[in-house]
């Protein structure tokens, strides 16, 4: 093949150079992508799910301005992994407000916000990568809010599945054990059997 006039030693060294910058900046973007895969949402949207589908009630700022109990199935939306939690509802959007969870992939990060009024600024309540650390805040801030006039435990039917959950896992681990102590006593048993075992041949051969 006819060599390139245009292929001096100068324009060599130079797309060498540049064959490297643009595999480092191939490495680089590749890098930053699987820093930035997307965040597990789906236990945080389930959990919230879930206590829709129940007669829980929170204290929130209803339209009059005054506190008044709302079931959760109200207060809640989960729409295209983002939670919203509001606590005051207004014809004033001024004093209208909520809490809003969403995963961020840019920050890697789930971030719980408080969106309040006309137009509102996020205001970064908390945030972690984990759905299980985001779940526990929203836990301790739904606490401190449920209506227990209205919420009454012994109705809700995801407590009952809990009660018998907390049953089977009582029974499951008292049979395990069970089984354990079953196992360690036939093991002895067999042990004594066998040392009885050699005992009376030692004992024959000596008298023999």
């Amino acid at each position: 093949m006819k060599r390139s006039k245009q292929m001096t030693p100068a324009v060599k060294y130079f797309f060498g150079h540049l064959e490297r910058k643009s595999e480092r900046l191939q490495e680089a973007y590749l890098y930053e992508q699987n820093q930035r895969k997307e965040l597990a949402f789906d236990e945080v949207e389930q959990f919230f799910r879930a206590l829709m589908s129940q007669n829980i009630f929170i204290h929130t700022v209803g339209m009059n301005g005054k506190r008044e109990s709302t079931i959760l199935s109200k207060a809640m939306f989960s729409m295209n992994k983002v939670v919203r939690v509001y606590y005051s509802t207004s014809f004033d959007e001024d004093h209208s407000g909520f809490i809003k969870i969403r995963p961020d992939n840019k920050q890697q990060k789930i971030l719980v916000e408080r969106m309040h009024g006309y137009r509102p600024i996020p205001e970064l309540l908390y945030a972690s990568a984990s759905e299980c650390h985001v779940i526990r805040f929203m836990v301790r801030w739904l606490m401190r809010r449920i209506d227990w006039d209205k919420t009454k435990l012994n109705n809700l039917d995801l407590y009952k599945v809990y009660q018998a959950q907390q049953q089977a896992d009582v029974e499951a681990e008292i049979a395990e054990m069970a089984a354990k102590q079953e196992a360690l006593e036939m093991e002895q048993a067999l042990e004594r059997q066998a040392k009885g075992f050699k005992e009376r041949r030692k004992a024959k051969l000596g008298n023999g």
